[in-house]
């Protein structure tokens, strides 16, 4: 590659760290602290020389970042703000180009855990799909399995997914006898300058028409089972259990004779509900879907959930990421209008790597000269969340929006430690004073 097209890539990249610096959005936790990573000597092999593709490559390289965090017990990288820039381009003997790069990360680490000035990542020596799948094959499939290098717990992993669950450092992983299918990238790490304390949610603007509009998703764990014993329908049970056992018997609901052990199905899948509360009305609506790929544009979900979300104080989803994909699904749904200020609860595994600005440039676009966050906030998740933790995690924040008495770091106190959750956007939130 010439010297034109590298300086090209990379002042490309310098804009988009520019945009980035514009519009980079804050975060709090009371389980994670975020890191600033910096690769300055990462290195990939490659059999081109094209600029997209190399980049393409090492995004998958880096990809696999999230299951050795995660074998931490709490770390996760945001991919989404992860930016790369290449460096030289050398063309060895052997017919594979040898890449050199630089890269920034934002890193949710565990804040319990002391973090080092610096941690090495192991990851695949080559990010092209012909490499990755001779990869998986031989350190992550069932046709190696005294080679695996996979969190203890996991089962039916393919090349899809691998990268979720490897852990390379783990007792056994056959990667310390094969050194030559990996490279050590060094991250240098450092406090984050985008931490923030003793922010709330925007309380007034969430009661100045005198309620609380919530709008709740679950996804089945398991769709194809058809079982009423689902950990989605039991989620979604367990928080309408909290909501009655919290605010009392509702004022209204959309099914008649309604008791805390309603079981939502296929064929019932919406319950709306109302509550009164001492500061007014929680409007409460939780919604049942198979799976949130299938909600297709003009269903009938999707029709209710694009006219909610005009109006929702609190917007969330409790089910599978798929890897990215359901989480990328919803981002693409909803309607939104001026000046309604929303929390977003993005509740499956590892959403803080996935979530980009997609729901955040939504919110821009209606509201033009206020930035991304101005009426928006999202939690999301740095480490896996599992259906037992769904109701929990929806109550916590529905009690603190109708009470108005908790920072977000006790509100996410309040999760499970587990999933160690997380808000960005918040920065610009000024409760108690006005909006």
């Amino acid at each position: 590659m010439g010297s034109v097209a590298k300086i090209a890539i990379l002042i490309s990249f310098i804009l988009l760290g520019s945009a980035y610096a514009r519009t980079l959005p804050k975060f709090t936790s009371a389980h994670s602290v975020l890191l600033e990573g910096s690769i300055e000597e990462g290195v990939i092999l490659s059999r081109t020389d094209n600029p997209s593709s190399l980049v393409k490559e090492i995004n998958e390289q880096l990809l696999y970042s999230i299951g050795q965090l995660n074998g931490l017990g709490g770390g996760s990288p945001d991919m989404a703000k992860t930016k790369i820039s290449l460096g030289d381009v050398q063309l060895p003997e052997s017919g594979v180009y040898k890449v050199s790069y630089r890269a920034s990360m934002k890193i949710a680490w565990p804040i319990e855990r002391p973090f080092p000035k610096s941690y090495d990542l192991v990851l695949p020596a080559q990010g092209s799909d012909y490499f990755l799948e001779r990869f998986f094959k031989q350190y992550g499939s069932d046709e190696n399995a005294g080679k695996k290098c996979l969190a203890p717990e996991v089962h039916e992993v393919e090349l899809g997914n691998f990268w979720y669950y490897y852990r390379p450092l783990k007792r056994g992983c056959a990667l310390s006898y094969y050194p030559a299918a990996v490279t050590k990238v060094p991250v240098n790490l450092r406090y984050g300058r985008d931490n923030t304390k003793g922010k709330s949610p925007e309380y007034g603007k969430v009661w100045e028409d005198g309620k609380v509009v919530t709008t709740l998703i679950f996804g089945m764990a398991d769709a194809e089972e058809n079982s009423p014993f689902d950990a989605g329908i039991s989620a979604f049970q367990d928080t309408l259990r909290d909501a009655f056992e919290t605010f009392g018997v509702p004022i209204w609901s959309s099914v008649a004779n309604l008791t805390p052990d309603f079981v939502p199905s296929k064929k019932n899948a919406v319950l709306h509900v109302k509550f009164a509360v001492a500061q007014g009305e929680l409007d409460l609506m939780l919604i049942l879907v198979e799976d949130i790929k299938e909600v297709y544009p003009g269903s009938e979900i999707e029709i209710l959930y694009n006219e909610r979300t005009t109006y929702s104080d609190f917007v969330s989803y409790s089910g599978h990421s798929g890897l990215g994909a359901n989480i990328r699904q919803l981002a693409q749904m909803g309607r939104f209008v001026p000046e309604q200020y929303q929390i977003f609860l993005i509740n499956g595994c590892d959403t803080f790597a996935y979530v980009d600005e997609a729901l955040a440039r939504a919110h821009e676009r209606v509201n033009p000269g206020k930035g991304r966050y101005k009426f928006f906030d999202i939690l999301t998740n740095a480490m896996p969340s599992f259906f037992h933790m769904n109701a929990r995690s929806n109550m916590t924040v529905i009690k603190a929006l109708v009470e108005k008495d908790k920072t977000y770091q006790e509100i996410l106190a309040g999760f499970d430690q587990n999933q160690r959750a997380v808000v960005t956007g918040e920065e610009d939130n000024t409760w108690p004073a006005p909006f």
